[in-house]
């Protein structure tokens, strides 16, 4: 991965060969390893000591991990297990040999169409996920990995826990990435899959300008913006982008989640639209 950060910090975690650290991060670091069971070559999240704020949240995660071992979806990374010992928690998953969306976005040339196929396969990961009755909690684009094949691969999902957990404890959501949560989160509300659009949203604004909706380094204010503000079209801030596809963003970007897309099939269906009459 172009991203990597070098030799790991230690040689072995559980049965796992440590082989190099992928990246640093809010929730924890992530190696290559590989597992000495069967030689495979997987990701494995030691997460920081501080990710999970109670049993409860970890209970959530760990039933989670159950269903989403039979996730099988080509934009969706395939998680393997979630350990829970002496040596810390871990997620193990597929590895995903490319880098991210960030990356990209900071080294690729633009590309309309290019986008535009990014896009399409975000869109279906997340109704994947959506319709196995999740939502993705964290988008963004450290979480959005490519193959060597440019395939996309979603990461990262739900780890912010499930419902019940928010109910019990609804300061969860604070873990969730403060540049791309929806308004209905900073009001400590449910997250529905139209939340993941919203950031979905963001993510894309960010991918056809050049930068966020709300580029403000005030926490407060930022959530401030999130619930109140009505961003710069995405058409006026890049005339690369073209207009109907920056009203797009702005319907995503919408404050109420009812006047968002019904789901991510139906903004797929859309963007595809946008990309079909620039051929």
């Amino acid at each position: 991965m172009s991203q990597e950060l070098g030799l790991p910090d230690r040689a072995q975690l559980y049965r796992f060969k440590l082989d190099r650290i992928l990246g640093r991060g809010g929730t924890g670091t992530v190696y290559r390893a590989i597992d000495t069971d069967n030689g495979q070559v997987v990701a494995i999240k030691l997460f920081h000591s501080t990710f999970f704020r109670n049993r409860l949240h970890i209970r959530d995660i760990a039933r989670s991990v159950k269903k989403f071992r039979k996730f099988q979806h080509a934009n969706v990374t395939h998680v393997f297990e979630f350990i829970n010992e002496d040596e810390g928690q871990c997620l193990v998953e597929e590895y995903v040999d490319g880098p991210d969306l960030k990356w990209y976005l900071e080294n690729r040339p633009w590309n309309l169409q290019e986008r535009l196929v990014i896009m399409a396969q975000i869109c279906n990961g997340l109704q994947y996920i959506h319709e196995k009755g999740f939502t993705h909690h964290d988008l963004k684009p450290s979480n959005v990995l490519f193959t060597r094949k440019g395939v996309v691969k979603l990461t990262d999902y739900s780890l912010a826990g499930g419902h019940l957990l928010a109910l019990l404890d609804p300061g969860v959501y604070e873990q969730v990435t403060p540049m791309y949560i929806a308004p209905e989160l900073v009001r400590r509300e449910k997250a529905t899959p139209k939340s993941d659009v919203y950031s979905l949203g963001v993510t894309a604004y960010l991918m056809f300008t050049g930068r966020v909706p709300f580029p403000v380094d005030n926490l407060q204010y930022l959530y401030h913006c999130h619930l109140h503000v009505r961003p710069e079209h995405p058409a006026v801030v890049n005339p690369n982008c073209p207009h109907d596809l920056g009203d797009v963003i702005m319907r995503m970007l919408n404050k109420d989640p009812a006047d968002r897309f019904e789901d991510c099939d139906q903004l797929r269906i859309v963007l595809a639209g946008i990309g079909r009459s620039r051929i």
